[in-house]
């Protein structure tokens, strides 16, 4: 009998502290999530500012999973016309999201209105293992046209397959608005 209250002991104390820790998180989570949002959407306006220029504004945000690339696209979750303060069009900027064995990766990738090329990148979430060496030897040589966007071997080879996956669906999802 003494045993069996140790074990019901052991066991409502557990108990008591999964439940206890589910709620502090859960609580966490309750306090922290708009300050998280507000953060991740200052992060995409500063990301599309620094592809565009300072003056950039996001004119149009559209979710993709209630567009027409919801079943299109594995990678793009968001696009947004890009327009200047006096209301002319800059392009487009594609919200961006993958992960490989190496982590998750969440970039802007942006297209220019008149000539309808790759503008550049501008990271909003790099948990890739060799994020240091992607960034370095691959996203920001890729940025400068140093590097095209197809050579991919830069020490972080993986990051670097799955960014050009990223820019590829974002090219085609450009191509399928500007077609409109």
């Amino acid at each position: 009998m003494a045993s069996k209250k140790k074990y019901i002991v052991a066991s409502v104390t557990l108990g008591v502290i999964a439940m206890a820790s589910g709620l502090l998180i859960g609580g966490a989570n309750i306090i922290t999530k708009d300050s998280i949002k507000k953060n991740q959407e200052k992060k995409i306006a500063s990301g599309i500012s620094e592809i565009y220029g300072k003056n950039a504004l996001i004119s149009k945000k559209i979710d993709v999973k209630a567009d027409t690339f919801a079943n299109v696209y594995k990678t793009v979750e968001q696009y947004y016309e890009v327009s200047d303060k006096d209301n002319n069009k800059q392009g487009y900027a594609f919200r961006t999201n993958g992960s490989n064995a190496y982590g998750k990766i969440t970039l802007i990738v942006g297209f220019d209105e008149t000539t309808h090329a790759f503008k550049g990148i501008s990271i909003v979430v790099d948990e890739q293992t060799y994020n240091t060496t992607l960034e370095d030897n691959y996203i920001s040589l890729v940025n400068k046209g140093e590097r095209d966007v197809d050579d991919v071997k830069c020490g972080a080879t993986f990051g670097a397959k799955l960014v050009k996956e990223m820019i590829n669906e974002a090219t085609s999802a450009a191509e399928e608005l500007w077609k409109e």
